[in-house]
């Protein structure tokens, strides 16, 4: 991935995203993106209109992003990243949130990742 960062600047992005999965296909609402960020900067993609709506403007490195929706959910996530040696490590510890309903409220994406609350941006503390 070392040529990401020179090939997003040359087309004006910031980040990178995954094709959009479904982790229980009985479930239309259980679907995510993964959305990468070299740099630790904007997590704002331009992939889908509904992996777009924020309360603010994620900003981090990796993050797991669920389609806007008004409905809660409960999730469990941990990222793990492929070393030099073809390993893989963990990025910090597994994350369980329950992300309440949205009654009344505009939908909204829920998003989680490693750095995005932290100051220091990228993966294993690089950026």
């Amino acid at each position: 991935l070392s040529w990401l960062e020179q090939q997003l600047t040359q087309e004006g992005r910031e980040c990178t995203n995954s094709n959009i999965f479904q982790v229980d296909p009985t479930d239309g609402y259980s679907t995510y993106m993964l959305v990468f960020s070299p740099r630790g900067g904007s997590l704002e993609h331009e992939a889908d209109d509904d992996y777009q709506v924020f309360d603010s403007i994620p900003r981090g490195t990796l993050a797991l992003i669920r389609r806007a929706d008004d409905y809660g959910t409960n999730l469990c996530y941990r990222f793990f990243v492929r070393d030099a040696s073809l390993e893989f490590q963990p990025l910090g510890e597994a994350t369980r949130v329950a992300v309440p309903a949205r009654e009344g409220d505009e939908p909204a994406c829920f998003v989680g990742g490693p750095d995005l609350h932290s100051d220091s941006k990228g993966l294993f503390g690089l950026s």
